[in-house]
């Protein structure tokens, strides 16, 4: 399984294209994003995606893939930008 691991902070623009983009696809993945504590409705948007798990960590692209690094499941990490 590959776990794409995406950092956030205040994506709620750039992150629904990469989301549908990355839910289109087939095969054994699964999708964690990391919020750095966004005060837009990125968090809302994610929730609303059973899909894709939610996680939060202290603000800073490198603590948040950490933490997305810790509770992946996948033998494989894809780390992506919200606007991939």
């Amino acid at each position: 399984m590959i776990s794409v691991i995406i950092p956030a902070y205040n994506e709620e623009k750039a992150l629904p294209g990469t989301l549908t983009a990355l839910l289109s696809q087939s095969g054994d993945y699964e999708v964690l994003v990391v919020d750095g504590g966004s005060t837009d409705a990125t968090c809302r948007l994610v929730r609303s995606e059973p899909r894709i798990r939610l996680l939060t960590a202290p603000k800073g692209r490198a603590s948040q893939m950490n933490a997305g690094a810790k509770e992946a499941k996948g033998g494989l990490l894809l780390f992506l930008h919200a606007d991939t």
